[in-house]
């Protein structure tokens, strides 16, 4: 479930939940028919559907053989199942899988929806220490004073850039601040007389969530309760993005992305040269190991706005969770998975196989991660008082799913900025009460 594309996170569209699928705040309790058992041959089964793929789900089925070797009371049965569509098909079927993973984005509108149990009678029980977890980690699995998911991993974006396209340009480092990534753009990108693009500096169409909170930009005013788009550092993002795409045009950046190669290949636009620089996570440098070793790459800090430096380091914090779905039939022994998971140890074997950051600080320290390439440069990251995530609400969804249709149709030319933001507040403001 890493997130290998910034936008992805805005693909999952949320649907409702049927009543009888909602419930209370207490954990429910097992039947005694239902309570694990210390005899091996009344073993309780727990399936654990996962988003992960690949190399990355090997990673976790190792760990839920270590668990299943030493809980044999316990037996966990994995499966790598990316359509969360199936997850609610299931809970409002009344057959959900005993545990799950999701994107922390969904965890607030899932929760609030009845589909996941809340965790905190569990939390407070067992005595977790949520002051351990990384405050822009946890914020995305909590609402008004309950938690619904335990996040396992935590992503950030950075800056990559080719060092040997940087230094064939005449720069000996990357780019520091927004004036200086329009002209490291303008100057690595190649466009052919015709103008046919060879090589972009950048892709223009970047993460607009990173770059609004690069220029402060807040999604949401408590105070009035209202939805904020329009936001001035918003704007701000979208301007700069804007102006950049306008520079190539739609219809060459269209010709020129359909002719870039997979993401997960060595045909990968940064890996392969497409891109001299690109704006992406801390999964990115164990795939460049796998697929791209020969790549000459640095990683920086995203580029700040040279007007206001203190919001230097800024960025966009999601996360990867855990959760017990509504209507399971041994909830004790799901939350005994889930616990074990995310502990420290448990929680830096897997994100450090991932290349993924952990969210739980006293999990920082584990030299797993000293092999793990870039993460030193995503752990100083990581630590910055100006990251932030999407605000959750039960219309996250909706909310970033509406803001990136508008910000596609904005660069590409076809409503105004003004129109757009509009369109995106007039639909999402009736969802707030």
């Amino acid at each position: 479930m890493s997130k290998k594309k910034h936008w992805i996170w805005s693909l999952i569209l949320l649907f409702s939940i049927a009543t009888g699928c909602s419930g209370g705040n207490a954990p429910q309790s097992s039947s005694d028919g239902d309570k694990p058992s210390d005899n091996p041959q009344d073993a309780v089964t727990l399936d654990f559907w996962y988003g992960w793929t690949g190399p990355e789900a090997e990673a976790l089925e190792r760990l839920i053989a270590k668990w299943n070797s030493a809980n044999p009371d316990i037996q966990v049965k994995g499966l790598s199942q990316s359509d969360y569509q199936k997850q609610l098909t299931a809970i409002t079927g009344g057959n959900p899988p005993d545990i799950a993973s999701q994107f922390g984005q969904n965890v607030v509108p899932w929760g609030l929806r009845g589909a996941m149990m809340p965790l905190d009678d569990y939390i407070t029980k067992d005595g977790l220490d949520l002051k351990d977890f990384v405050p822009a980690a946890l914020s995305t699995s909590q609402h008004e004073g309950k938690t619904y998911a335990i996040p396992t991993a935590m992503h950030v974006s950075m800056l990559f850039y080719n060092k040997d396209i940087l230094q064939e340009a005449g720069y000996d480092g990357p780019p520091e601040t927004i004036s200086e990534l329009k002209e490291y753009i303008k100057k690595l990108s190649i466009v052919e007389d015709g103008g046919r693009l060879q090589r972009l500096g950048l892709w223009p169409g970047m993460d607009a969530y990173t770059f609004s909170y690069a220029f402060n930009g807040s999604f949401y005013d408590e105070a009035t309760q209202q939805v904020t788009p329009d936001h001035p550092g918003i704007q701000s993002a979208i301007k700069l993005s804007k102006e950049i795409w306008d520079q190539y045009g739609s219809d060459n950046l269209d010709r020129f992305s359909s002719g870039l190669g997979q993401y997960m290949s060595a045909q990968n636009p940064f890996f392969s040269g497409k891109y001299a620089m690109t704006i992406d996570g801390e999964w990115l440098p164990t795939f460049i190991k796998q697929y791209a070793p020969d790549l000459n790459y640095g990683i920086a800090p995203i580029p700040y706005d040279e007007d206001n430096p203190e919001f230097k380091n800024s960025g966009n914090v999601t996360t990867s969770v855990f959760y017990i779905p509504k209507g399971v039939k041994n909830p004790d022994a799901s939350w005994k998975f889930i616990k074990w998971m995310t502990e420290p140890e448990q929680m830096a074997e897997f994100t450090a196989a991932l290349g993924n950051l952990p969210t739980r600080n006293s999990a920082f320290s584990n030299p797993l991660y000293e092999d793990v390439p870039g993460f030193k440069e995503f752990l100083d990251y990581s630590g910055s008082s100006n990251l932030k995530s999407f605000p959750a609400s039960s219309y996250a969804n909706e909310y970033m799913t509406e803001f990136s249709a508008q910000y596609d149709a904005i660069l590409r030319g076809t409503v105004s900025m003004e129109e757009g933001l509009d369109k995106v507040k007039a639909k999402i403001q009736p969802l707030v009460k």
